[in-house]
């Protein structure tokens, strides 16, 4: 073992691959009729590979820790995305006949550059677009909005989710800047963490109509669920 990650997001992100890598594997005779490289040995390689990520360099000690602290953190990253989620919505409700300024206020409150991968479990989109959001929520933008009946308790809260989340910004980004990913770590986890996210992507379409099924290829949903018995071998 070269690298021991101390990096809570890594850890979560390595677990969360893990399990959907796991429920891939448990339905792969059904999905494998919908992509032409999905099959048996393709779901037994993602799975090893994940393995051998998880043995080179993490301990059993330090992602048993990393669950233990995980909790915490996810209730205010699913409380920071139900907030955006509902805001967006009411935007869409109180702006419906003026296209052009959703259009506009999306983008430039981040909806557009970072909430789709946000709500997959990207947790450095989900800093990115909380700091966005209060960067560009300007004094004038808030009384449009405000006039037009969203609460400001709710804004309130989506403009001081960004300093709650600073603390474990440099822990976020998976694949670019510096944090307290090792490079070579970070370039592995970022190569299943992307392929996950795709196999994600297609899953959960294709369990549209099976609610039970859909949660297990929803990024974010695995990840707040992590339990010690993720880290049992599958």
């Amino acid at each position: 073992m070269n690298v021991i990650s101390t990096c809570l997001t890594g850890t979560a992100t390595i677990l969360t691959c893990r399990k959907i890598a796991q429920s891939f594997s448990e339905n792969i005779y059904e999905l494998s009729s919908v992509r032409r490289n999905w099959s048996p040995d393709y779901a037994k390689n993602l799975k090893g590979r994940i393995d051998a990520i998880m043995n080179h360099y993490f301990t059993h000690e330090s992602l048993s820790g990393h669950l233990e602290m995980h909790g915490q953190f996810y209730e205010l990253m699913i409380a920071a995305l139900k907030d955006v989620s509902v805001f967006r919505a009411e935007l869409k409700v109180d702006f419906k006949t003026d296209k052009a300024f959703l259009n506009e206020t999306f983008d430039t409150l981040g909806y557009v550059d970072y909430f789709s991968d946000a709500k997959n479990g990207d947790l450095f989109s989900l800093y990115k677009m909380m700091s966005t959001f209060k960067r560009n929520m300007t004094p004038g933008l808030q009384q449009i909005i405000l006039a037009r009946g969203i609460d400001k308790n709710l804004l309130n809260r989506l403009m001081n989710y960004k300093e709650k989340l600073v603390d474990l910004k440099n822990c976020f980004d998976i694949s670019h800047g510096k944090d307290q990913l090792a490079d070579d770590l970070k370039q592995e986890l970022n190569v299943v963490y992307s392929e996950v996210k795709d196999i994600c992507r297609i899953a959960n379409v294709y369990y549209e109509f099976d609610p039970v099924q859909r949660e297990k290829f929803t990024f974010y949903r695995v990840m707040i669920n992590l339990k010690k018995s993720a880290l049992e071998p599958a």
